[in-house]
């Protein structure tokens, strides 16, 4: 998807953007995500002096695992994009790495790059099934959602475990 910069320039108004990527492409090399729909995008370039602000949505349907009990979940992501590209003359001009906007230079920037590394940085660290999933028991590995295993999960540290006996009442 190529996005003309002297257009968006010279009419000085947004530029809405709609369109749909492969995701088979986007989550190559991913083992955690299976692509369940093509990754859709909404976007708005605006221009802004010497930037472009994109602003938007990608949304898609993804296969995964709860980080927790490990079960297979299906997910539909919506994630925000706002993203500040720079209009530059030498892209390989040095930039400081702190500010916000991207270096971009040319008549016809491919955003689909921009918007691949938006997903991807914005992919759930640790998914989860439900806010209450229980996770798998750590002693015996049993999906605590399903069922209660029994099993003592109290953990004492061995620093402290001799006085675990104090307060019990002495035998004679």
């Amino acid at each position: 998807m190529l996005l003309n910069v002297q257009e968006l320039v010279a009419r000085q108004a947004p530029v809405q953007l709609k369109g749909s990527l492969n995701a088979a492409d986007v989550f190559r090399g991913n083992t955690e995500y299976v692509p369940l729909s093509p990754v859709e995008y909404t976007l708005a370039a605006q221009p802004a002096d010497d930037l472009i602000i994109l602003t938007g949505t990608l949304s898609c349907s993804v296969r995964t695992q709860c980080s927790r009990c490990l079960d297979a979940i299906e997910q539909e992501l919506q994630l925000p994009i706002d993203v500040k590209l720079q209009l530059v003359e030498d892209p390989d001009a040095e930039f400081d790495e702190e500010d916000e906007a991207i270096p971009v230079a040319g008549e016809r920037i491919d955003l689909e790059p921009f918007l691949v590394e938006e997903l991807v940085v914005q992919l759930p660290y640790a998914p989860l099934c439900g806010e209450d999933c229980k996770g798998l028991c750590p002693e015996c590995g049993t999906n605590r959602n399903e069922q209660s295993c029994g099993c003592n999960t109290a953990k004492i540290d061995p620093r402290l475990a001799a006085l675990q006996d104090w307060f019990k009442p002495q035998q004679e």
